[in-house]
């Protein structure tokens, strides 16, 4: 494995990790803003570009215009569901959702 993946891995793991952290200690603001911060984003782009330049770049960030819908509808659904079942049915309810959405907003967005 090249090295420049395992560093792609342990950037993405301390921003996951701050995140947990800073949700289990009751800081739930500051844990989703670590969370919706772009600094996942800013990083995929930065390795993308350098990896396969502007294209491949512009085509990620329209990904993700195009795969918000799927991601509101699903994080609507998980805060609705969670108090009502058990995490993991809540989870994979949403998640489910998040693939029928993505996958509709996608097949629309390709007939046009």
């Amino acid at each position: 494995m090249s090295p420049k993946y395992l560093l792609y891995f342990l950037m993405g793991g301390i921003i996951v990790s701050a995140v947990s952290y800073f949700g289990g200690a009751g800081r739930s603001v500051l844990s989703s803003f670590l969370a919706m911060m772009p600094a996942l984003s800013i990083i995929t782009a930065t390795l993308i570009y350098k990896e396969a330049g502007v294209d491949a770049t512009v085509s990620y960030a329209k990904g993700l215009v195009l795969f918000s819908p799927a991601w509101f509808c699903y994080i609507v659904a998980f805060i609705y569901l969670l108090p009502r079942m058990e995490l993991w049915k809540a989870m994979a309810v949403s998640v489910s959702l998040y693939f029928v959405v993505a996958f509709l907003t996608r097949a629309v967005v390709q007939e046009l």
